[in-house]
Protein backbone atom coordinates (compact mmCIF):
# COMPACT_ATOMS: atom_id res chain seq x y z
CA UNK A 1 0.00 0.00 0.00
CA UNK A 2 3.29 2.67 0.73
CA UNK A 3 3.81 2.47 -3.13
CA UNK A 4 0.80 3.92 -3.78
CA UNK A 5 1.74 7.19 -1.63
CA UNK A 6 5.06 7.06 -1.32
CA UNK A 7 5.48 11.20 -2.00
CA UNK A 8 8.46 10.11 -4.16
CA UNK A 9 6.18 9.34 -6.87
CA UNK A 10 4.26 12.52 -7.27
CA UNK A 11 5.12 15.48 -9.52
CA UNK A 12 4.27 17.72 -6.65
CA UNK A 13 7.12 16.61 -4.66
CA UNK A 14 9.65 18.03 -7.18
CA UNK A 15 7.11 21.53 -7.11
CA UNK A 16 8.57 24.58 -6.17
CA UNK A 17 6.09 26.56 -3.45
CA UNK A 18 4.69 28.59 -6.44
CA UNK A 19 4.07 25.90 -8.40
CA UNK A 20 2.39 23.93 -5.68
CA UNK A 21 0.24 27.22 -4.95
CA UNK A 22 -0.63 27.72 -8.42
CA UNK A 23 -1.71 23.56 -8.54
CA UNK A 24 -3.79 23.79 -5.79
CA UNK A 25 -5.46 27.02 -6.88
CA UNK A 26 -6.45 25.24 -10.10
CA UNK A 27 -7.41 22.15 -9.06
CA UNK A 28 -9.88 23.86 -6.49
CA UNK A 29 -11.38 25.68 -9.35
CA UNK A 30 -11.20 22.86 -11.34
CA UNK A 31 -13.71 21.22 -8.08
CA UNK A 32 -15.56 23.80 -7.58
CA UNK A 33 -16.11 24.00 -11.93
CA UNK A 34 -17.11 20.19 -11.83
CA UNK A 35 -19.92 20.79 -8.71
CA UNK A 36 -21.53 23.36 -10.30
CA UNK A 37 -20.91 22.02 -13.90
CA UNK A 38 -22.88 18.59 -12.58
CA UNK A 39 -26.41 20.49 -11.40
CA UNK A 40 -26.59 22.02 -14.00
CA UNK A 41 -25.75 19.61 -16.60
CA UNK A 42 -28.56 17.02 -14.79
CA UNK A 43 -31.15 19.86 -15.00
CA UNK A 44 -30.30 20.43 -18.59
CA UNK A 45 -30.79 16.51 -19.23
CA UNK A 46 -34.03 17.06 -17.42
CA UNK A 47 -35.14 19.78 -19.74
CA UNK A 48 -33.84 17.52 -22.43
CA UNK A 49 -35.78 14.45 -21.30
CA UNK A 50 -39.25 16.56 -21.44
CA UNK A 51 -38.19 17.42 -24.69
CA UNK A 52 -37.57 13.75 -26.37
CA UNK A 53 -40.55 12.95 -23.41
CA UNK A 54 -43.25 15.09 -25.28
CA UNK A 55 -41.83 13.65 -28.63
CA UNK A 56 -42.41 10.30 -27.50
CA UNK A 57 -46.03 10.99 -26.50
CA UNK A 58 -46.93 12.36 -29.72
CA UNK A 59 -46.89 16.17 -28.36
CA UNK A 60 -44.59 17.70 -31.38
CA UNK A 61 -45.64 21.27 -30.69
CA UNK A 62 -45.10 20.79 -26.93
CA UNK A 63 -41.86 19.52 -27.57
CA UNK A 64 -40.83 22.68 -29.58
CA UNK A 65 -42.19 25.03 -26.80
CA UNK A 66 -40.06 23.21 -24.30
CA UNK A 67 -36.84 23.09 -26.44
CA UNK A 68 -37.19 27.21 -27.24
CA UNK A 69 -37.27 27.90 -23.18
CA UNK A 70 -34.33 25.37 -22.30
CA UNK A 71 -32.34 26.87 -24.57
CA UNK A 72 -30.70 29.39 -21.80
CA UNK A 73 -30.06 26.34 -20.04
CA UNK A 74 -29.01 24.01 -22.47
CA UNK A 75 -26.26 26.71 -23.33
CA UNK A 76 -25.03 26.92 -19.76
CA UNK A 77 -24.37 23.14 -20.07
CA UNK A 78 -22.29 23.60 -23.01
CA UNK A 79 -20.77 26.83 -21.35
CA UNK A 80 -19.69 25.09 -18.22
CA UNK A 81 -18.61 22.02 -19.11
CA UNK A 82 -16.47 23.61 -21.48
CA UNK A 83 -14.78 25.93 -18.89
CA UNK A 84 -14.04 22.25 -16.69
CA UNK A 85 -12.24 20.99 -19.87
CA UNK A 86 -10.13 24.53 -20.50
CA UNK A 87 -9.06 24.22 -16.54
CA UNK A 88 -7.89 20.91 -17.29
CA UNK A 89 -6.27 22.08 -20.32
CA UNK A 90 -3.79 24.17 -18.06
CA UNK A 91 -2.52 20.77 -16.81
CA UNK A 92 -2.07 19.63 -20.34
CA UNK A 93 0.48 22.47 -21.73
CA UNK A 94 2.65 20.45 -23.32
CA UNK A 95 3.20 23.51 -26.15
CA UNK A 96 3.13 26.87 -24.12
CA UNK A 97 2.49 29.09 -27.39
CA UNK A 98 -0.55 26.50 -28.68
CA UNK A 99 -1.59 25.98 -25.30
CA UNK A 100 -1.84 30.30 -25.23
CA UNK A 101 -3.48 30.47 -28.60
CA UNK A 102 -6.46 26.94 -27.62
CA UNK A 103 -7.03 28.82 -24.59
CA UNK A 104 -7.59 32.35 -26.31
CA UNK A 105 -9.65 31.05 -29.18
CA UNK A 106 -11.86 29.17 -25.83
CA UNK A 107 -12.13 32.52 -23.95
CA UNK A 108 -13.21 34.07 -27.61
CA UNK A 109 -15.90 31.19 -27.63
CA UNK A 110 -16.97 31.88 -23.73
CA UNK A 111 -17.32 34.99 -24.03
CA UNK A 112 -19.52 35.35 -27.33
CA UNK A 113 -21.59 31.80 -25.70
CA UNK A 114 -22.34 34.04 -22.57
CA UNK A 115 -23.41 37.54 -24.97
CA UNK A 116 -25.47 35.59 -26.75
CA UNK A 117 -27.01 33.35 -23.63
CA UNK A 118 -28.06 37.14 -22.12
CA UNK A 119 -29.01 38.31 -25.62
CA UNK A 120 -31.63 35.54 -26.22
CA UNK A 121 -33.08 35.86 -22.64
CA UNK A 122 -33.70 39.71 -23.33
CA UNK A 123 -35.51 38.77 -26.60
CA UNK A 124 -37.46 35.53 -25.00
CA UNK A 125 -38.70 37.99 -22.43
CA UNK A 126 -39.56 40.70 -25.21
CA UNK A 127 -41.44 38.18 -27.52
CA UNK A 128 -43.26 36.63 -24.76
CA UNK A 129 -41.17 33.08 -24.63
CA UNK A 130 -40.87 34.22 -20.55
CA UNK A 131 -43.56 35.87 -18.46
CA UNK A 132 -40.76 37.27 -16.61
CA UNK A 133 -37.01 36.52 -15.73
CA UNK A 134 -37.84 34.93 -12.68
CA UNK A 135 -40.52 32.43 -13.49
CA UNK A 136 -39.29 29.91 -11.37
CA UNK A 137 -38.64 26.60 -13.47
CA UNK A 138 -36.53 24.69 -14.15
CA UNK A 139 -34.85 26.84 -11.07
CA UNK A 140 -36.23 29.02 -8.42
CA UNK A 141 -34.60 32.04 -10.81
CA UNK A 142 -34.78 31.09 -13.89
CA UNK A 143 -33.89 32.31 -16.62
CA UNK A 144 -32.67 34.86 -14.82
CA UNK A 145 -29.89 32.65 -13.27
CA UNK A 146 -28.33 31.45 -16.95
CA UNK A 147 -27.91 35.23 -17.05
CA UNK A 148 -25.99 35.44 -14.33
CA UNK A 149 -24.37 32.10 -15.37
CA UNK A 150 -23.35 33.73 -18.66
CA UNK A 151 -22.07 37.23 -16.57
CA UNK A 152 -19.40 34.40 -14.70
CA UNK A 153 -18.61 33.00 -17.94
CA UNK A 154 -17.77 36.02 -19.98
CA UNK A 155 -15.94 37.31 -16.94
CA UNK A 156 -14.07 33.85 -17.05
CA UNK A 157 -13.12 34.69 -20.79
CA UNK A 158 -12.33 38.34 -20.51
CA UNK A 159 -9.92 37.26 -17.46
CA UNK A 160 -8.37 35.01 -19.49
CA UNK A 161 -7.53 37.39 -22.56
CA UNK A 162 -6.13 40.08 -19.84
CA UNK A 163 -4.24 37.23 -18.76
CA UNK A 164 -2.90 36.42 -21.71
CA UNK A 165 -2.47 39.68 -22.67
CA UNK A 166 -0.97 41.85 -19.94
CA UNK A 167 -0.50 39.50 -17.50
CA UNK A 168 1.41 36.10 -18.13
CA UNK A 169 5.00 37.49 -18.22
CA UNK A 170 4.47 39.13 -14.69
CA UNK A 171 2.50 35.70 -13.63
CA UNK A 172 3.61 32.77 -15.58
CA UNK A 173 1.28 29.77 -15.12
CA UNK A 174 4.48 27.16 -13.99
CA UNK A 175 2.62 24.02 -14.07
CA UNK A 176 4.34 21.07 -14.98
CA UNK A 177 2.43 19.73 -18.20
CA UNK A 178 0.67 16.25 -18.23
CA UNK A 179 1.25 15.31 -21.99
CA UNK A 180 -1.01 13.22 -23.95
CA UNK A 181 -0.59 10.52 -26.20
CA UNK A 182 -0.64 12.73 -29.34
CA UNK A 183 -1.62 9.55 -31.76
CA UNK A 184 -4.80 8.90 -30.33
CA UNK A 185 -4.98 12.42 -29.11
CA UNK A 186 -8.49 12.49 -31.04
CA UNK A 187 -9.95 9.22 -29.40
CA UNK A 188 -8.49 10.43 -26.06
CA UNK A 189 -10.69 13.48 -26.14
CA UNK A 190 -13.82 11.69 -27.05
CA UNK A 191 -13.30 9.41 -24.54
CA UNK A 192 -12.57 11.61 -21.62
CA UNK A 193 -15.45 13.86 -22.87
CA UNK A 194 -17.99 11.03 -22.66
CA UNK A 195 -16.31 9.70 -19.22
CA UNK A 196 -16.62 13.40 -17.78
CA UNK A 197 -20.26 14.04 -18.94
CA UNK A 198 -21.45 10.25 -16.99
CA UNK A 199 -18.92 11.39 -13.88
CA UNK A 200 -21.19 15.02 -14.15
CA UNK A 201 -24.47 12.73 -14.18
CA UNK A 202 -22.92 10.52 -11.51
CA UNK A 203 -21.85 12.86 -9.32
CA UNK A 204 -25.48 15.03 -9.08
CA UNK A 205 -27.65 12.10 -9.73
CA UNK A 206 -26.39 10.16 -6.66
CA UNK A 207 -26.95 12.65 -4.46
CA UNK A 208 -30.33 13.50 -5.90
CA UNK A 209 -31.00 9.84 -5.56
CA UNK A 210 -31.39 10.12 -1.60
CA UNK A 211 -34.29 12.30 -1.85
CA UNK A 212 -36.02 11.20 -5.04
CA UNK A 213 -35.76 6.79 -4.71
CA UNK A 214 -38.03 5.04 -2.98
CA UNK A 215 -36.19 3.08 0.12
CA UNK A 216 -39.31 2.09 1.59
CA UNK A 217 -41.42 -0.25 0.30
CA UNK A 218 -39.12 -3.03 -0.40
CA UNK A 219 -36.29 -1.16 -3.05
CA UNK A 220 -33.53 0.00 -0.25
CA UNK A 221 -31.37 -2.64 -1.47
CA UNK A 222 -31.45 -1.24 -5.09
CA UNK A 223 -31.78 2.13 -4.27
CA UNK A 224 -28.78 1.50 -1.83
CA UNK A 225 -26.90 -0.01 -5.52
CA UNK A 226 -27.91 2.67 -8.21
CA UNK A 227 -26.84 5.08 -5.89
CA UNK A 228 -22.66 3.39 -5.27
CA UNK A 229 -23.39 3.02 -9.42
CA UNK A 230 -23.82 6.62 -10.12
CA UNK A 231 -20.88 7.85 -7.87
CA UNK A 232 -18.85 5.13 -8.85
CA UNK A 233 -18.16 6.88 -12.05
CA UNK A 234 -17.14 10.87 -10.26
CA UNK A 235 -14.78 8.77 -7.92
CA UNK A 236 -12.90 7.42 -10.85
CA UNK A 237 -12.34 10.39 -12.68
CA UNK A 238 -11.03 11.72 -9.03
CA UNK A 239 -8.67 9.35 -8.82
CA UNK A 240 -7.49 9.81 -12.76
CA UNK A 241 -7.21 13.24 -12.34
CA UNK A 242 -5.88 13.92 -9.23
CA UNK A 243 -4.26 11.05 -8.38
CA UNK A 244 -2.81 9.16 -11.70
CA UNK A 245 -2.22 12.33 -13.42
CA UNK A 246 -0.05 13.66 -10.28
CA UNK A 247 1.93 10.78 -10.79
CA UNK A 248 5.12 10.79 -12.12
CA UNK A 249 5.36 9.06 -15.80
CA UNK A 250 7.62 6.15 -14.38
CA UNK A 251 5.42 5.54 -11.76
CA UNK A 252 2.16 5.96 -13.81
CA UNK A 253 3.26 2.53 -16.25
CA UNK A 254 4.30 0.88 -12.73
CA UNK A 255 0.85 1.89 -10.80
CA UNK A 256 -1.56 1.33 -14.07
CA UNK A 257 -2.05 -2.54 -13.68
CA UNK A 258 -2.45 -2.32 -10.21
CA UNK A 259 -5.10 0.73 -10.73
CA UNK A 260 -7.03 -1.10 -13.31
CA UNK A 261 -7.15 -4.25 -11.09
CA UNK A 262 -8.91 -2.58 -8.22
CA UNK A 263 -10.65 -0.65 -10.67
CA UNK A 264 -12.32 -3.82 -12.51
CA UNK A 265 -12.81 -5.66 -9.20
CA UNK A 266 -14.61 -2.52 -7.60
CA UNK A 267 -16.71 -2.28 -10.74
CA UNK A 268 -17.76 -5.85 -11.04
CA UNK A 269 -18.55 -5.89 -7.47
CA UNK A 270 -21.28 -2.91 -8.16
CA UNK A 271 -22.30 -4.33 -11.26
CA UNK A 272 -22.95 -7.75 -9.51
CA UNK A 273 -24.69 -6.25 -6.69
CA UNK A 274 -26.78 -3.81 -8.66
CA UNK A 275 -28.30 -7.06 -10.74
CA UNK A 276 -28.45 -8.87 -7.85
CA UNK A 277 -30.50 -5.54 -6.37
CA UNK A 278 -32.76 -6.12 -9.49
CA UNK A 279 -33.25 -10.12 -8.27
CA UNK A 280 -35.24 -8.49 -5.29
CA UNK A 281 -37.77 -7.02 -7.41
CA UNK A 282 -37.88 -6.33 -11.23
CA UNK A 283 -39.93 -3.47 -11.02
CA UNK A 284 -37.45 -1.63 -8.56
CA UNK A 285 -36.11 0.43 -11.95
CA UNK A 286 -39.58 1.92 -13.20
CA UNK A 287 -41.19 2.27 -9.52
CA UNK A 288 -38.13 3.29 -7.59
CA UNK A 289 -36.08 5.05 -9.88
CA UNK A 290 -38.54 6.94 -12.51
CA UNK A 291 -37.52 10.44 -11.39
CA UNK A 292 -34.16 9.83 -12.03
CA UNK A 293 -34.39 9.05 -15.86
CA UNK A 294 -37.98 9.09 -16.73
CA UNK A 295 -37.18 9.00 -20.71
CA UNK A 296 -35.78 5.59 -20.65
CA UNK A 297 -38.42 4.07 -18.52
CA UNK A 298 -41.12 5.87 -20.71
CA UNK A 299 -39.75 4.20 -24.05
CA UNK A 300 -39.78 0.84 -21.82
CA UNK A 301 -35.90 0.29 -22.22
CA UNK A 302 -33.55 1.50 -19.21
CA UNK A 303 -30.48 1.73 -21.20
CA UNK A 304 -29.36 5.20 -19.55
CA UNK A 305 -29.43 3.48 -16.26
CA UNK A 306 -27.55 0.68 -17.35
CA UNK A 307 -24.70 2.88 -18.92
CA UNK A 308 -24.29 4.55 -15.52
CA UNK A 309 -23.67 1.32 -13.88
CA UNK A 310 -21.53 -0.01 -16.85
CA UNK A 311 -19.16 3.31 -17.48
CA UNK A 312 -17.12 3.35 -14.48
CA UNK A 313 -16.46 -0.67 -15.55
CA UNK A 314 -15.11 0.29 -19.47
CA UNK A 315 -13.12 2.56 -17.92
CA UNK A 316 -11.61 0.30 -15.73
CA UNK A 317 -11.04 -2.63 -18.21
CA UNK A 318 -9.53 0.70 -20.80
CA UNK A 319 -6.63 1.24 -17.53
CA UNK A 320 -6.64 -2.39 -17.06
CA UNK A 321 -5.39 -3.24 -20.47
CA UNK A 322 -3.16 0.06 -20.84
CA UNK A 323 -1.77 -1.50 -17.84
CA UNK A 324 -0.73 -4.64 -19.21
CA UNK A 325 0.54 -3.19 -22.25
CA UNK A 326 2.77 -0.75 -20.65
CA UNK A 327 4.67 -3.97 -18.16
CA UNK A 328 4.33 -6.01 -21.75
CA UNK A 329 6.57 -3.17 -23.36
CA UNK A 330 8.82 -3.23 -20.16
Amino acid sequence: MNKFFDKSNFLLNDFTDRQKKQSLFVSVLLIVFFLVSSFTFINGLYAFVDVIGSIISGSVDVAIKDLIRSIPLLLSVFMSIWTVLLLQATFRNVNPEKWKRSSFKDAICLIAFGGANILYVIIGRIAGIYSSFVEGAPSAIYPLDSVLYSLLFIAIGVLAILYFKKWQEKFPILLPSRPICVKTRGAYATFVAFWLLFALFGFAAGLYSIFIYDFVHGYAFYGIMMILAYLLAPCFLAIWEFYYNELKEEKKKELLLPLGIAGVACSLLIVVLYFVSLGTGLDAPSNAGFGMFPVAFAASVNIATMLQVACPLIVAVVALIKGLLARKAK
